[in-house]
């Protein structure tokens, strides 16, 4: 016998609320990690990726627990990522981090692609562990 689990909030209140706060979340760490970068030249933008990568896998854990269904959480850090490819990249570019000397368009392109699947991924990392968490909280 399979119960049907249910959120508080209906998906079109749930979907759009979590992918903002995910966009925004990841902006502002882009744009408050880039001025750190710009200010500190010791450190490198780029020695940033392990806390981008925790920050997909707790939109991951979140969007779980608003959306319930792991095609949403997948959708939401893919699409957030690809925002964070493409104006979190405009941002850190504009600040200075972000710049890459010699760039092309094919490898930005694959660059941006690249972080998408990375952010697709994490995300649902996220929400793997959100299961788990779940599933030892139901035992209780």
């Amino acid at each position: 016998m399979s119960r049907s689990v249910r959120s508080a909030w209906p998906l079109a209140t749930a979907f759009p609320l979590t992918l903002l706060a995910g966009v925004v979340l990841v902006l502002a760490f882009d744009a408050i990690g880039a001025l750190i970068c710009a200010r500190n030249p010791r450190l490198a933008y780029r020695n940033l990726w392990p806390l981008q990568f925790a920050l997909y896998i707790i939109i991951g854990f979140v969007a779980g627990v608003s959306v319930l269904d792991p095609r949403y959480v997948g959708a939401i850090g893919a699409l957030t990522g690809l925002v964070e490819a493409t104006l979190g990249w405009a941002i850190t570019w504009r600040i200075g981090p972000g710049r890459i000397e010699g760039a092309t368009t094919s490898g930005i392109v694959v660059a941006a692609l690249s972080m998408v699947a990375w952010d697709f991924g994490l995300s649902l990392i996220g929400y793997v562990i959100f299961t788990q968490v779940a599933g030892l909280l139901a035992r209780r």
